[in-house]
């Protein structure tokens, strides 16, 4: 009497579960709200026969009953409002394995212990676990970023969650979760355009609380499709935390997104772009007084693409300038300078303004003007170039050297985070450096990344792992056109990828 409506609302449910995951649109509430109902329904029914059994004094199938009907459907709501605001990551774990989070329940199980991890002893334990599972997976990186988070470096783990969609293996529970600390994440830091690219982009399915957070974004940064006033507050009355949410609604409904408040940097901006670092206009100076307020302006406010493009042209113009080299030959002669002194002058201070360039630009991971042609901008162009494309060189080769080191038998999460870092540099390095670094940085990536891709996959049997290296030389192949690459890409990234959940053919 009880199984078949039961068992008919667990099929409703999880297919309204499911359906909320691939939709974005004014449908995830009907279903988030059908998910609800079928929930309380099922927890209803469940009860009910759990009491007629131990009314009955079959308490021994009671029990059981329970474990299996009731559980179940409270789990999860143990785990979010009592085993993890208490650290209680053991219970954390045994919950989540029973809260029907899909195929494979330890992926999720392990990321709810290392959410709920905030002792020493606890991260130990989840590290463990994640330890014996392998290959390596997008269950073991989200638990990994949240046990990162919870030593307190949430930028690693920021990088870390956002790695994650290069993996095949897709558990939704688990992109559930690391979607949901990202937005809460950026949430805080008030990153409201980081929430704005994961939604346009789909990259994680959304809980009702990213859902709502992706909302209040839309609203603060007037994006396409911002939700009304009364679907924002539908999508609260849906969402968890209620007390701490509720300001965040508030204030997104009196955003204004055109309105911008004049920041520092662009009001010591705007006064080098139209004159010196006192405001005077740029034709009551002569060209170096103003390259030099340019550079005093450049160094005392956070670096910019834009503050160093107006610099390095400032010092082209002034390095150029018929006045310039004139007021150098008038004090050459004034000082009895030898011949070439002019030259050599201009020489040493191009060269001394590119080194001190080239330095912040480094620190801000700048690349060089694509328009800046002098002595300043050509000499910052190769300084960045062969700078940053020897570095990368360089990491490559320390990387696939890690196929060598038999002293040393590295984790596949450690395999997975070197690749990461990796992946990070070169994409700072390629964005900054533009297409051209990109194309001399790509035959040193791609000949050490699929040595280390095939080691991964046949001798360490990464799959996951080594089909993500594959996927991304491909993708920098097409990008620089490299035909033998793509070719060889297309070969690797065809491979069936055996995971947990099945092998996937990507």
């Amino acid at each position: 009497m009880y199984a078949l409506p039961y068992l008919l609302l667990q099929r409703i449910r999880q297919a309204a579960i499911n359906a909320r995951r691939r939709d974005r649109t004014g449908r995830y509430l009907a279903w988030s709200v059908l998910a609800g109902i079928t929930n309380a329904v099922m927890l209803v029914l469940g009860t009910a026969f759990v009491v007629f059994l131990w009314s009955v004094a079959l308490w021994w199938l009671a029990l059981p009953m329970a474990a299996l009907l009731v559980f179940p459907v409270v789990a999860e709501t143990l785990v979010r409002y009592v085993f993890v605001p208490g650290g209680y990551h053991r219970l954390a774990y045994h919950a989540a394995l029973y809260s029907r989070p899909g195929a494979d329940p330890p992926a999720y199980a392990l990321c709810a212990a290392a959410w709920a991890s905030t002792s020493g002893t606890a991260i130990a334990w989840v590290s463990a676990k994640r330890d014996t599972r392998k290959p390596l997976g997008d269950g073991e990186v989200c638990a990994t970023a949240l046990l990162t988070a919870a030593r307190g470096d949430d930028t690693a783990a920021r990088e870390l969650l956002r790695s994650i969609p290069m993996l095949v293996e897709d558990h939704p529970a688990v992109r559930e979760l690391a979607g949901e600390w990202l937005a809460c994440d950026a949430a805080e830091r008030a990153a409201w355009d980081e929430l704005i690219d994961d939604a346009a982009r789909a990259r994680w399915p959304a809980t009702p609380l990213t859902y709502l957070l992706e909302g209040i974004a839309a609203r603060h940064t007037g994006a396409a499709g911002a939700p009304s006033a009364f679907e924002l507050w539908a999508r609260w009355a849906l969402a968890p935390r209620h007390r701490a949410t509720r300001a965040l609604v508030i204030d997104a409904l009196a955003a204004r997104p055109g309105a911008r408040v004049p920041t520092a940097s662009t009001v010591s901006t705007a006064s080098t772009d139209g004159g010196d670092a006192t405001g005077q206009p740029a034709r009551e100076v002569t060209s170096l007084p103003h390259a030099v307020a340019a550079h005093l302006a450049f160094e005392t406010q956070p670096a910019t693409a834009k503050t160093l493009a107006h610099t390095v042209r400032a010092w082209d113009a002034a390095l150029a300038d018929e006045a310039t080299r004139a007021w150098l030959a008038r004090r050459a002669l004034e000082l009895d300078a030898p011949l070439g002194a002019v030259e050599r002058a201009l020489h040493d201070v191009a060269g001394a303004v590119t080194d001190d360039l080239a330095r912040h630009a480094e620190a801000a991971q700048l690349g060089a003007p694509p328009d800046a042609s002098g002595p300043v901008g050509n000499g910052l162009a190769r300084r960045l170039r062969h700078g940053r494309l020897d570095a990368l060189e360089a990491a490559f080769s320390r990387w696939a050297d890690r196929r060598h080191d038999d002293n040393t038998s590295h984790s596949p999460i450690d395999e997975w985070r070197a690749f990461i870092a990796l992946w990070t540099a070169y994409n700072a390095a390629v964005t900054s450096g533009g297409i051209e670094l990109r194309r001399l940085a790509f035959p040193h990536a791609f000949s050490k990344g699929s040595n280390m891709a095939a080691w991964l996959w046949n001798k360490r049997e990464e799959y996951a792992v080594s089909h993500a290296i594959s996927k991304w030389l491909l993708d920098e192949a097409l990008a620089v056109g490299d035909s033998e690459a793509i070719e060889l890409g297309h070969r690797n990234c065809s491979l069936t990828v055996p995971t947990r959940l099945g092998k996937i053919l990507p």
